[in-house]
């Protein structure tokens, strides 16, 4: 299925750092201090877009379900590595990535020819809240983007207008 079906069919609408997404799942079971013990989302990123660089505060496991290959980008004290969540895994790939709690990341679809979208799920553990989510402000993300020379993509739109 294309981009414009999956987001008709599934219900999604517009994510703060890039692509579509829906809740579709948040555990019964309760941790001590109240929150549940898990939350899942239908994510999905088209080929020109980008999951912008932030920290999700919790463990967040992404597990591929369609379309192109994806490019997680982790940023750490130490540096920057990246991991391939997709189907080949004869070539490295994977099909469930995790996106450590305490790491700023980020998403890139694969370059070169392929499917106009990717469609993931991604269960946070404990579950997903706004008080433990950081997007990673403008100026924030150019120093990271500067530092590690990351793709200009991560870029907060007003910065990739200011960089032409």
């Amino acid at each position: 299925m294309d981009k414009e079906t999956l987001i008709r069919r599934l219900a999604l609408e517009p994510h703060v750092e890039g692509g579509y997404y829906r809740r579709v799942y948040e555990s019964e079971v309760r941790l001590p201090e109240g929150a549940r013990s898990a939350s899942a989302i239908y994510y999905l990123l088209g080929a020109e877009e980008c999951s912008l660089l932030h920290r999700v505060g919790r463990d967040e496991l992404w597990c591929w379900h369609g379309g192109r290959s994806l490019d997680l980008w982790f940023v750490g004290e130490e540096g920057v590595s990246t991991r391939r969540l997709g189907p080949d895994v004869e070539a490295g790939e994977s099909p469930q990535v995790l996106a450590p709690g305490d790491l700023v990341f980020g998403a890139l679809p694969a370059p070169g020819p392929g499917e106009d979208c990717t469609l993931v799920t991604c269960v946070v553990t404990p579950e997903f809240t706004q008080e433990a989510y950081h997007l990673l402000p403008a100026a924030e993300a150019a120093a990271l983007v500067e530092r590690w020379s990351l793709p200009a993509a991560f870029l907060v739109k007003e910065e990739r207008e200011g960089a032409r």
